[in-house]
């Protein structure tokens, strides 16, 4: 047989390295044959070998410029490498020398998806569906696109027409979930991944989808469950291993050596330690400090970090703000404005922005992510800047070796504790590791009615214990209420097991109201005039909720354990003057929660008072992260 021949058989068989090695003989013969180049690329695409795939691809398109799906197949590939832009160049170079190809108007929505500009993606897939009205692919994009975009009935419609032309498509099983559990379906898009388990018992990604959402119902165990599976038939995939590690914050069941272990195989899987980098650094002016996140916008994160960014002493601090966050809002520009440097990194990939964050010369690299969707860990394991830290994002380690320190306090991470919950050193802020950046809202107006506690934390904070510990709370004041404000509830069913689950310890369901998601932040924060007593979770405090609550006049209960998110609810309430409300034991959560029916500061009080602590006092904050910042660069330039 001939080469061409060995080739097509070592691809019809899979067997890409033995392609490979045929497609360059074959190319010796025949070195001039575009069509055989690109095929090649194809193979070393596929081989992972993207620089030299890319490298093939392209000039397999500029020897025959005419041919419309060698410059698909090249901007297929550029998309993959993350190049972006180049790629969406180079899929209009496509589309002109082939208009009637539904492929290449499907792969340019893909391009268009990736830059977020989601009416022209649409546009593609439909033309691609004008084309070919049974492309299902194109179908099932259009569907995610419009998912993205808000589109949920027509989301919801395009992954159901693909599912009536092929009912065993596990992906579309789960994007139907995804929709379903956008709509506020939770139970029904529980059905949908389960079915796409069934469709596919070994497609990780169907089970990872299915414990997201089990966390998300705080459903703890059965998630851990799911995403053990996911891990097993995905061993390699860093965001699926980064998603159990999270769904582990929440479980109760944990000890700090099992959180350590498990966070240091995440690293040991994902990211070796390499070799160690050789760093060319100013020697003279503000210290080159850069933030790392994809939630820069109105997000929990920005909440705590608007006040730091703006109090930041540019005489002192270089602020450097690499944002991977796919949209942009009125938060976004009060960040961007407050930053010596901002930079759009979200197209980049991790090799570029690491290149990009060296090419700036940072000393010091902040992470606030951890091991939240779209991190980039990647960046941090190869060690980009000389002092890496973490904060803010995350509640547990990153398990990093390459992440030297984590930022902390003494009431959230308390001197002497017996078994660490973090592989980092600890560097503990004397005012407390969260400032707040409260809004510009009015406080609630008084209300009559039945005591009434509350609590606004996502329902993958809540367990049995929870749940057991806040009935307490309401036995022992008859006749009082509960307002559970959640985006899952709004689901009536899944308020029904809650109200269920609370009987199960003698609280009558007439006792419970639920909210789901509001229209605005401003009618989210108006709710708290509706609550006497806020009553934090546990083992996962909450943080922003806590604040809202305080900063709307309404006191907060909290019962410190033993990790880090457990004890948030101490550091925030310390820190604003308020330790009285801390409990240390079941018994005092119940006492404190009591008294505080009968007797607590006025609204107008409360917020006075949050407003001249340290967790409101951006100044101070950016002060000590400063002075922080600069002893960890005289240690790094100067050892002791």
């Amino acid at each position: 047989m001939s080469d061409q021949e060995h080739l097509r058989e070592a691809l019809a068989n899979g067997d890409y390295r033995r392609a490979a090695e045929y497609a360059e003989a074959a190319l010796v013969d025949d070195p001039d044959n575009a069509l055989l180049r690109g095929r090649l690329g194809s193979i070393r695409m596929a081989l992972g070998d993207f620089e030299a795939g890319v490298a093939a691809l392209r000039m397999a398109a500029e020897a025959s410029p005419r041919t419309a799906l060698l410059w698909n197949e090249l901007g297929v590939a550029l998309a993959t490498v993350g190049d972006i832009r180049e790629a969406e160049r180079v899929m209009r170079r496509a589309l002109m020398q082939g208009s009637e190809i539904p492929e290449i108007h499907n792969n340019y929505g893909n391009v268009f998806r990736k830059l977020g500009e989601h009416a022209k993606a649409a546009a593609c897939y439909q033309a691609a569906l004008k084309r070919r009205p049974d492309y299902a692919e194109a179908r099932a994009n259009l569907g995610l696109v419009m998912l993205e975009s808000g589109e949920l009935e027509t989301a919801l419609e395009s992954f159901e027409a693909v599912l009536a032309a092929n009912p065993d498509d596990a992906a579309a099983w789960s994007h139907k979930a995804a929709t379903l559990t956008a709509m506020g379906r939770y139970l029904d898009a529980e059905a949908g991944h389960r079915n796409a388990i069934v469709a596919d018992p070994g497609r990780a990604e169907s089970h990872n989808n299915y414990a997201i959402l089990l966390n998300a119902l705080g459903r703890t165990d059965e998630a851990r469950a799911s995403y053990t599976r996911a891990i097993a038939y995905a061993p390699d995939d860093a965001g699926i291993h980064s998603n159990f590690l999270m769904g582990l914050c929440y479980d109760r069941t944990i000890d700090a050596a099992g959180m350590v272990a498990a966070h240091r195989a995440w690293a040991q899987r994902h990211a070796p330690v390499g070799e160690t980098a050789a760093f060319d650094l100013p020697a003279d002016g503000p210290l080159r400090v850069g933030y790392v996140s994809p939630d820069f916008h109105e997000h929990s994160v920005a909440y705590f970090l608007e006040s730091v960014f703006q109090h930041h002493d540019p005489a002192r601090i270089a602020l450097h703000a690499y944002s991977d966050a796919v949209t942009a809002d009125a938060m976004t520009a009060r960040l961007r404005g407050a930053a010596t440097m901002w930079r759009d990194t979200r197209e980049l990939s991790d090799s570029a922005l690491l290149e990009t964050i060296r090419d700036d010369g940072i000393q010091v690299l902040v992470d606030l992510a951890g091991h939240t969707g779209h991190n980039r860990l990647g960046v941090f394991a190869r060690r980009a800047a000389p002092i890496q830290v973490t904060w803010l994002g995350y509640g547990a380690t990153t398990g990093l070796p390459q992440m030297d320190y984590r930022l902390s306090d003494r009431w959230t991470d308390p001197e002497g504790v017996a078994e660490p919950w973090w592989c980092e050193k600890l560097l503990r802020l004397p005012g407390g590791f969260l400032c707040y950046a409260p809004p510009d809202c009015p406080l609630p107006m008084g209300r009559d009615g039945p005591v009434t506690f509350g609590s606004f934390n996502n329902l993958s904070k809540m367990n049995p214990a929870v749940i057991e510990l806040w009935a307490r709370v309401m036995n022992a004041v008859p006749g009082s209420r509960l307002l559970l404000k959640a985006k899952q509830l709004a689901d009536l069913a899944v308020g029904e097991q809650l109200r269920d689950a609370f009987a199960g310890f003698g609280i009558e369901p007439a006792r419970i109201e639920f909210a789901g998601r509001t229209a605005s932040r401003d009618d989210h924060l108006a709710l708290y005039g509706r609550v006497d007593v806020a009553l934090d979770t546990f083992p996962y405090n909450g943080a922003t909720t806590s604040c809202e609550a305080l900063w709307m006049g309404t006191p907060v209960v909290t019962l410190a354990g033993e990790r880090s998110t457990a004890r948030y609810g101490a550091s925030l309430l310390a820190n604003a003057g308020f330790g009285e409300w801390i409990a240390e034991t079941s018994d005092e959560f119940v006492a404190i929660a009591s008294r505080l029916t009968q007797s607590r500061p006025s609204r107008g009080e409360l917020r006075a008072r949050l407003e001249a602590s340290p967790l409101t006092d951006g100044r101070r904050m950016a002060g000590e992260l400063e002075d922080v910042y600069e002893a960890l660069w005289r240690n790094w330039v100067r050892p002791d």
